[in-house]
Protein backbone atom coordinates (compact mmCIF):
# COMPACT_ATOMS: atom_id res chain seq x y z
CA UNK A 1 0.00 0.00 0.00
CA UNK A 2 1.20 2.99 -1.23
CA UNK A 3 -0.14 6.52 0.11
CA UNK A 4 1.08 10.13 -0.64
CA UNK A 5 0.90 13.21 -2.02
CA UNK A 6 3.07 15.17 -4.95
CA UNK A 7 3.63 18.93 -5.65
CA UNK A 8 5.37 20.48 -8.84
CA UNK A 9 5.95 24.34 -9.67
CA UNK A 10 7.37 24.93 -12.93
CA UNK A 11 8.64 28.20 -14.22
CA UNK A 12 9.65 28.92 -18.12
CA UNK A 13 10.58 32.33 -19.15
CA UNK A 14 13.10 32.40 -21.74
CA UNK A 15 16.46 32.17 -20.83
CA UNK A 16 15.44 30.56 -17.60
CA UNK A 17 13.58 27.27 -16.79
CA UNK A 18 13.50 24.99 -14.08
CA UNK A 19 11.12 23.04 -11.65
CA UNK A 20 10.82 22.00 -8.61
CA UNK A 21 8.94 18.53 -7.31
CA UNK A 22 7.94 17.21 -3.97
CA UNK A 23 7.27 14.06 -2.79
CA UNK A 24 5.83 13.02 0.44
CA UNK A 25 4.76 8.78 0.89
CA UNK A 26 4.30 6.08 3.12
CA UNK A 27 5.13 2.20 1.42
CA UNK A 28 3.99 -0.42 3.50
CA UNK A 29 3.42 -4.14 3.05
CA UNK A 30 1.69 -6.88 4.90
CA UNK A 31 0.51 -10.48 5.00
CA UNK A 32 -1.74 -12.58 6.54
CA UNK A 33 0.59 -13.80 9.37
CA UNK A 34 2.59 -10.92 9.94
CA UNK A 35 1.08 -7.02 10.84
CA UNK A 36 1.48 -4.19 8.27
CA UNK A 37 5.12 -2.70 8.10
CA UNK A 38 7.45 -0.24 6.00
CA UNK A 39 8.20 -1.60 2.80
CA UNK A 40 11.61 -1.69 1.62
CA UNK A 41 10.94 1.09 -1.20
CA UNK A 42 9.35 3.23 1.29
CA UNK A 43 10.94 6.68 1.30
CA UNK A 44 8.86 9.06 2.87
CA UNK A 45 10.34 12.36 1.11
CA UNK A 46 11.90 13.33 -2.18
CA UNK A 47 12.74 16.59 -3.34
CA UNK A 48 13.85 17.11 -6.83
CA UNK A 49 14.85 21.08 -8.18
CA UNK A 50 16.03 21.47 -11.83
CA UNK A 51 16.82 24.98 -13.63
CA UNK A 52 18.51 25.29 -17.00
CA UNK A 53 19.42 28.64 -18.67
CA UNK A 54 19.95 29.36 -22.61
CA UNK A 55 23.68 31.12 -22.81
CA UNK A 56 23.15 31.83 -26.24
CA UNK A 57 24.72 30.48 -29.62
CA UNK A 58 23.02 27.14 -28.84
CA UNK A 59 24.99 26.85 -25.01
CA UNK A 60 22.57 25.70 -21.90
CA UNK A 61 23.86 25.46 -18.49
CA UNK A 62 21.36 23.06 -16.08
CA UNK A 63 21.40 22.27 -13.04
CA UNK A 64 19.60 19.31 -10.64
CA UNK A 65 19.56 18.84 -6.60
CA UNK A 66 17.93 15.96 -5.69
CA UNK A 67 16.97 14.67 -1.83
CA UNK A 68 15.36 11.12 -0.94
CA UNK A 69 14.82 9.75 2.55
CA UNK A 70 16.91 6.73 2.66
CA UNK A 71 15.59 3.15 2.21
CA UNK A 72 14.71 1.20 5.09
CA UNK A 73 16.34 -1.82 5.82
CA UNK A 74 16.61 -4.74 8.33
CA UNK A 75 19.77 -4.15 10.50
CA UNK A 76 21.47 -7.66 11.58
CA UNK A 77 22.57 -7.18 15.55
CA UNK A 78 24.27 -10.57 15.36
CA UNK A 79 25.66 -14.02 14.73
CA UNK A 80 25.63 -17.36 15.54
CA UNK A 81 28.53 -19.59 14.60
CA UNK A 82 27.34 -22.47 13.28
CA UNK A 83 30.64 -24.99 13.91
CA UNK A 84 29.04 -28.10 11.39
CA UNK A 85 29.14 -25.79 8.81
CA UNK A 86 31.87 -23.66 9.81
CA UNK A 87 29.86 -20.40 9.36
CA UNK A 88 27.96 -17.60 11.03
CA UNK A 89 24.03 -17.39 10.86
CA UNK A 90 22.85 -13.60 10.98
CA UNK A 91 20.46 -12.32 13.89
CA UNK A 92 18.08 -10.47 12.32
CA UNK A 93 16.27 -7.18 13.90
CA UNK A 94 13.05 -6.24 13.45
CA UNK A 95 11.94 -6.14 9.64
CA UNK A 96 12.89 -2.28 7.72
CA UNK A 97 13.18 -1.16 11.19
CA UNK A 98 16.55 1.09 10.69
CA UNK A 99 17.08 3.49 7.49
CA UNK A 100 20.33 4.35 5.25
CA UNK A 101 20.99 7.80 5.80
CA UNK A 102 19.15 10.52 3.39
CA UNK A 103 20.56 10.72 -0.46
CA UNK A 104 21.32 14.36 -1.64
CA UNK A 105 23.03 15.29 -5.27
CA UNK A 106 23.82 17.93 -7.22
CA UNK A 107 24.66 17.77 -10.82
CA UNK A 108 25.30 20.51 -13.57
CA UNK A 109 25.30 20.32 -16.79
CA UNK A 110 27.21 21.88 -20.14
CA UNK A 111 25.73 21.75 -23.36
CA UNK A 112 26.27 23.14 -26.88
CA UNK A 113 24.68 22.46 -30.47
CA UNK A 114 26.10 23.21 -33.73
CA UNK A 115 22.79 22.31 -36.03
CA UNK A 116 23.94 21.71 -39.75
CA UNK A 117 21.18 20.92 -42.64
CA UNK A 118 19.30 17.91 -41.95
CA UNK A 119 21.10 16.91 -38.71
CA UNK A 120 22.45 18.54 -34.94
CA UNK A 121 25.96 17.76 -32.91
CA UNK A 122 25.89 18.18 -29.65
CA UNK A 123 28.40 18.51 -26.97
CA UNK A 124 28.17 18.31 -23.07
CA UNK A 125 29.80 18.02 -20.44
CA UNK A 126 27.76 16.59 -17.53
CA UNK A 127 29.38 16.68 -13.79
CA UNK A 128 27.50 13.87 -11.44
CA UNK A 129 27.80 14.45 -7.69
CA UNK A 130 29.72 17.77 -7.79
CA UNK A 131 29.73 17.94 -3.98
CA UNK A 132 30.97 14.98 -4.22
CA UNK A 133 28.22 13.22 -1.43
CA UNK A 134 28.72 9.93 0.36
CA UNK A 135 25.49 8.78 -0.41
CA UNK A 136 25.19 5.11 1.27
CA UNK A 137 23.48 2.79 -0.65
CA UNK A 138 23.68 -0.75 1.63
CA UNK A 139 25.24 -1.86 4.68
CA UNK A 140 27.95 -4.22 4.10
CA UNK A 141 28.62 -6.87 7.24
CA UNK A 142 31.96 -8.57 8.17
CA UNK A 143 32.03 -12.16 8.61
CA UNK A 144 30.93 -12.57 11.98
CA UNK A 145 28.49 -10.18 11.71
CA UNK A 146 30.15 -7.80 14.69
CA UNK A 147 31.20 -4.70 12.21
CA UNK A 148 29.32 -3.23 9.64
CA UNK A 149 30.69 -0.97 6.95
CA UNK A 150 28.50 1.49 4.18
CA UNK A 151 28.88 0.76 0.95
CA UNK A 152 28.87 4.11 -1.03
CA UNK A 153 27.63 5.06 -4.17
CA UNK A 154 29.61 7.10 -6.95
CA UNK A 155 31.60 9.76 -6.22
CA UNK A 156 32.00 13.31 -8.38
CA UNK A 157 31.95 11.88 -11.83
CA UNK A 158 32.62 13.95 -14.73
CA UNK A 159 31.58 12.99 -18.26
CA UNK A 160 32.30 14.28 -21.68
CA UNK A 161 30.11 13.58 -24.76
CA UNK A 162 29.21 14.15 -28.35
CA UNK A 163 26.27 13.51 -30.37
CA UNK A 164 24.44 13.52 -33.68
CA UNK A 165 20.77 13.45 -34.25
CA UNK A 166 19.91 12.82 -37.76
Amino acid sequence: RVVGLEAQARYDIKPWSGWIAYTVSRSTRWNPTSPEALSQYDQTHNINVNGSVQLGRNWQLSARWRHVTGNPYTPIVGGVFDADNDLYIPTRGSFYSERLQAFNQFDLSLDKKWVFDGWILSFYLDIQNISNSKNIEAVRYSYNYAQTTAVEGLPFLPILGLKGEF
